[in-house]
């Protein structure tokens, strides 16, 4: 029983989940916007960074939605109420 996290533990990594996946979600968006914006940049070097930004930062935001993801799965079911 010691080895089991308390519900203050649980809220806690619960709402470290949630902050991760909102700011992951913003992050895949933006990358969205700079993947768009791509379209109507004139140079190619310009092109070639707005790939690179976007990658760098789409990857990141889908990495911190994927591990809020696997934390909530793996948290235990808190105890039932009445």
């Amino acid at each position: 029983m010691a080895d089991e996290p308390t519900r203050d533990e649980r809220q806690n990594k619960l709402q470290e989940a949630q902050i991760n996946r909102a700011l992951g979600v913003f992050m895949l968006f933006f990358a969205l916007i700079i993947f768009v914006s791509i379209f109507f940049t004139q140079t190619t070097v310009g092109k070639l960074t707005n790939l690179a930004a976007g990658g760098i930062i789409g990857l990141i935001g889908g990495i911190m939605v994927y591990r809020s993801r696997a934390s909530v799965r793996s948290q235990p079911p808190g105890p039932k109420r009445l």
